[in-house]
């Protein structure tokens, strides 16, 4: 039925796009790609229940149509992952991931001038989305379907000045329907740069974002984020990407014994003002050695819908060590506050190897360190019947050691 229905989405992107695409310079791309893992603990399980063999299988696909104006994109990707060893017990063993994006685009004078509209979906095992989100392991059982449409424009106003406007709109349903509450995800964003000189560039955006649950409860909640910042190339060896500014919440449901959604005060509707930011800077330290520091902070809806605040920050290091192989040294942390708060603590260290023009392998050493949850005071809003967002879980740790085989290979190269 899935397969199904990645079918009929492929047929239904490829009939509706212009004529004149079946007349371009098309290409094809595959890569396939082989991932073992070895883990002390997968699941994040408090306490460890033991640890798993993983195996991850992934084909993804690219098809790419150009005319001199014009551009589509089809995109599609399956992985299928096994697990094995005593952490499994009493816990899904298998999950399956895939989906589909088609993209299409027209440019005018200009390069940056540009319109576009994207259509996609995916799916993904419940309890797969769960943990890969939120950190937590469950039972849930069936999945999570994301159907997506999107559009927007990207036009120079001025030789200094470089606008954006664009919408989206996400529904989510999960499979079998009594797997939770399906919702909807819309939002408009417009962007806006203006250069001052050769060095810096001020930038601004505003975006307006509305969740809706499809319950007898009617929940609501629309985020205003309005962020401001810079954009400058400091020296050729360092860049700084910075905005800063508020997240407006405002939430309102019918049912008066429906809990509100978190972090916003008890009542029929309330409120919530939160500083929100997102930063990158990149340093060339040596002429094969790069480091980056990025941190952000944000209020939105997670994979289930639910409202949660998000602090990140991070820190890497690449280091080229020829033409074949790289080092990257990786270090990350978070806080997730939904009806609980709980951070995640991770280093890691990746070594890649190109051992072909078309095979290449990575392997990867990471810990991962979660606390245990605070609660906070005021109740969740849970759209997914009988499964906690993050409940009285546990501190927990997590070694692994990850080998990843891969071979992209070109089916059908542009220009024939």
């Amino acid at each position: 039925m899935r397969t199904a229905i990645s079918g009929a989405s492929l047929c239904f992107c490829l009939s509706t796009l212009p004529t004149a695409a079946f007349g371009a310079d098309w290409a094809v791309n595959s890569t396939l790609s082989e991932t073992v893992e070895l883990n002390t603990n997968q699941f994040l399980r408090s306490p460890p229940a033991g640890g798993t063999l993983g195996s991850y299988t992934t084909i993804t696909t690219n098809a790419e149509a150009r005319t001199p104006t014009s551009r589509f994109n089809f995109d599609g990707d399956i992985t299928y992952q096994k697990y094995w060893g005593p952490g499994i017990e009493g816990l899904p063993s298998e999950f399956r991931q895939d989906g589909v994006k088609a993209r299409y685009e027209t440019t005018g004078k200009s390069p940056r001038d540009l319109s576009y509209v994207e259509l996609g979906w995916r799916e993904s095992s419940t309890a797969l989305a769960i943990l890969s989100t939120l950190g937590v392991a469950t039972n849930a059982q069936g999945f999570l379907d994301t159907s997506t449409i999107k559009g927007g424009i990207e036009r120079d106003l001025s030789p200094l000045d470089f606008a954006t406007v664009s919408a989206r709109s996400t529904y989510t349903n999960f499979d079998p329907p009594g797997g939770g509450t399906p919702f909807t995800d819309s939002a408009g964003l417009g962007t806006w740069r203006h250069r001052l000189n050769s060095i810096v560039a001020l930038t601004a955006s505003s975006e307006l974002e509305s969740v809706n649950f499809a319950n007898s409860s009617n929940l609501t909640f629309m985020i205003l984020r309005e962020m401001a910042g810079v954009d400058a190339t400091l020296s050729p060896v360092l860049n700084f990407r910075g905005m800063a500014g508020i997240g407006y919440v405002k939430a309102d449901h019918t049912a008066a014994a429906v809990p509100p959604p978190p972090l916003i005060a008890s009542g029929p509707s309330g409120s919530l003002a939160v500083f929100i930011a997102d930063m990158l800077m990149s340093y060339r330290a040596l002429k094969d050695t790069t480091v980056t520091l990025s941190g952000t902070r944000t209020i939105g809806p997670n994979v289930l819908g639910a409202l949660t605040e998000l602090t990140t920050v991070g820190a890497g290091l690449t280091q080229v060590i020829n033409d074949r192989s790289s080092l990257i040294f990786a270090a990350y942390g978070s806080q997730q506050i939904t009806e609980s708060t709980v951070n995640f603590y991770s280093g890691s260290v990746t070594y890649s190897y190109q051992l072909a023009r078309e095979w290449n392998t990575q392997i990867t050493y990471r810990h991962l360190h979660r606390t245990a949850s605070t609660p906070t005071l005021n109740p969740i809003f849970n759209p997914v019947n009988g499964i906690p967002v993050i409940s009285g879980i546990g501190p927990a740790n997590s070694d692994s050691l990850t080998f990843v085989l891969s071979r992209s290979f070109t089916v059908l190269p542009h220009g024939n």
